[in-house]
């Protein structure tokens, strides 16, 4: 997981890092009782606000995942678990109404507060258009999981990335 850390960010902690650096310095050097050595005390503190972001990105490296979540390999023959019927969200923004690719197209099936990683796949003849209910076939990572609760609710939402695409229900009969 790569973190995204703005150069702002980056500069401010570095400036605030250095002043603190020259405050402790300064309170080295100067003798006890004086004013620069009370300024150089103040710079030190300077670096007290960092603390909480050299925590969270320490927090953030410690949490990253080491192993790769399960995914559909590039190279993977499509092999459905369920035929569902699709019916897309019309665009509020025409710059956002984009057709949906045909071939394997990767997507999230959510139930409820559950999301589950799956792919459709889309015949070459039969893209589908918004508002207009359409079957297709649906594969998931991990069936065994995601078609019993599938089964449950019957019908969800799919997601293309953070975006709702459309909502769907599950079809009855055979997946192939």
């Amino acid at each position: 997981m790569k973190l995204n850390i703005s150069s702002r960010r980056q500069l401010f902690t570095a400036v605030l890092l250095i002043l603190a650096v020259g405050g402790g310095l300064v309170r080295w050097l100067v003798p006890p009782p004086s004013l620069a050595r009370d300024l150089g005390t103040l710079l030190l503190v300077l670096w007290l606000p960092i603390v909480g972001n050299i925590i969270g990105w320490l927090m953030g490296r410690a949490r990253a995942p080491k192993v790769m979540p399960p995914g559909f390999s590039p190279d993977a023959a499509f092999v459905p678990s369920a035929w569902i019927e699709l019916t897309l969200f019309p665009a509020a923004v025409p710059a956002e109404s984009r057709p949906v690719p045909a071939g394997l197209f990767p997507c999230l099936v959510v139930l409820e507060n559950e999301g589950f990683s799956a792919r459709l796949q889309i015949p070459r003849d039969e893209v589908p258009v918004p508002e207009a209910p359409q079957p297709l076939q649906l594969e998931f990572v991990r069936p065994e999981l995601a078609l019993p609760k599938l089964l449950i609710a019957r019908e969800f939402t799919l997601l293309s990335g953070r975006k709702p695409l459309g909502r769907g229900r599950l079809l009855d009969g055979p997946a192939v």
